[in-house]
């Protein structure tokens, strides 16, 4: 009898042992580590919010869904969203679409600022921007992460924006960007983020045009000695995340990404990049002295830019379409 017994309490311990492996197993099998990529460097403000995002959702789904971080490690930004499209990355972040309802957003005073910005991407606009970004690539857009302003590094100074015809700016390949850049004379050189400071070392461009503070964290005021405090368009990264990579997180899973994306937005994207401007005019300061600072006379260019930033409004989104963003 006791020996049955203490067969049969080996046996519920071997089951209850076998039980807990296999829940162990299915736990390990059921780990989801995404692969995220942005072209600026660990130090910027778009890969800190999302070291800072991916060590919440990996506390909040117990590590089920965590991420490596590749950051400026996997190429220019046109280079990890294709990426992400053919499946060898999972989240994308960063300026770069290569459509016209995202890029034309990037034209100098298409907002007034990031708060409007934020408005108008939470509008209809917004939505036909995102679903025509799902169409091409086969992801989803999470949000849009308003890193601050887009600025003007030059390696020459100027004494106002007309002193732009004829310098080569690098731009990225935004139309919003090139089209800015032309309204003033000045000639868009596209080349990717990764390869911006070299550009800069060799001459081969006289300025660059991307959001600030991945330009001081890539210390490019090493070889561009001037920066214009004035905005020149609004920095709008997208956070976006193949399909494929969506359809592995159940409900519960998906309902984390999104809204971590949605609460820290604001704090730990919006507000820090309007705090962080103060802070990378004065590491350019510091690094160039005090007259690397060029500060123009902005107050009519909103309207200046208006027949351009109205002509595209109205060609991508349809008639009508500069009104909804100027009433926002």
């Amino acid at each position: 009898m006791t020996q049955n017994l203490t067969r049969r309490m080996f046996g519920t311990a071997s089951a209850a042992t076998a039980l807990a492996l296999s829940v162990r197993d299915a736990q390990a099998q059921s780990k989801i580590v995404l692969r995220y990529g942005n072209a600026g460097n660990a130090q910027t403000l778009s890969n800190t919010f999302n070291t800072k995002m991916f060590n919440e959702i990996s506390a909040k789904t117990n590590g089920l869904v965590s991420a490596n971080i590749f950051a400026g490690t996997l190429g220019g930004e046109q280079k990890l969203l294709e990426s992400m499209a053919l499946g060898s990355l999972d989240v994308y972040n960063g300026a770069y679409t290569g459509t016209r309802e995202f890029d034309v957003l990037y034209s100098p005073y298409f907002f007034k600022d990031s708060a409007q910005a934020g408005r108008v991407m939470a509008g209809k606009l917004g939505d036909k921007a995102s679903e025509v970004l799902e169409k091409r690539y086969h992801a989803r857009l999470l949000g849009t992460g308003r890193l601050g302003s887009y600025n003007l590094m030059l390696k020459e100074p100027i004494k106002s924006f007309a002193d732009l015809k004829g310098r080569k700016i690098r731009t990225a390949a935004i139309e919003g960007c090139i089209e800015g850049v032309k309204f003033f004379g000045g000639n868009p050189t596209p080349i990717p983020f990764d390869q911006i400071y070299l550009a800069l070392q060799q001459g081969i461009v006289d300025g660059v045009l991307t959001a600030l503070n991945p330009g001081v964290s890539g210390k490019f005021y090493e070889v561009c000695k001037y920066v214009v405090e004035n905005d020149f368009g609004v920095a709008l990264d997208k956070e976006v995340i193949s399909s494929t990579a969506w359809n592995r997180l159940n409900p519960e899973q998906r309902t984390i990404v999104q809204s971590s994306f949605t609460t820290l937005e604001v704090p730990d994207y919006y507000q820090v990049g309007l705090s962080q401007k103060s802070t990378d005019v004065a590491a350019w300061a510091k690094a160039n002295g005090p007259d690397s600072i060029i500060r123009l006379d902005g107050a009519k260019l909103y309207e200046d830019l208006i027949p351009l930033n109205k002509r595209l409004a109205d060609d991508v989104f349809g008639p009508g379409s500069w009104d909804l963003v100027s009433k926002a």
